[in-house]
């Protein structure tokens, strides 16, 4: 009989959460917007919002007509603040099905864009 130490349990229950990471979608494929227009911002801010939980949605400044993913940036520190850690939040941009998706970077969720339209990268 072996006997299990608490390390070998915490790696065996850490390896059960790398497993779902690993999965994609066959018809995924990376995109970018097809305009930058303050309609597609607006669109895009509103499918941010509701993945992230958050109102107000502050994403970094990139070319989205080029660019395959969107960085949230982190609320800016209160009034009692001076300095946040808080990390920007990752998405890719990627047709699924046909279908303009958000995938959050850091875990893997999808997220829908109703009214987003993608076309496939170049390159």
């Amino acid at each position: 009989m072996t006997r299990r130490t608490p390390l070998s349990y915490m790696f065996a229950s850490l390896s059960l959460f790398a497993l779902p990471a690993c999965q994609t979608h066959a018809d995924m494929t990376p995109a970018t917007l097809m305009t930058d227009d303050a309609a597609s911002i607006a669109i895009l801010k509103t499918a941010l919002g509701e993945a992230m939980g958050r109102a107000n949605i502050q994403i970094a400044a990139a070319d989205l007509t080029t660019a395959t993913y969107v960085s949230v940036l982190p609320p800016p520190p209160g009034e009692f603040e001076t300095h946040s850690v808080a990390m920007p939040v990752a998405f890719d941009i990627v047709l699924d099905d046909g279908v303009c998706t958000l995938v959050r970077r850091e875990t893997s969720e999808y997220h829908a864009a109703p009214g987003l339209t993608c076309r496939p990268a170049k390159g």
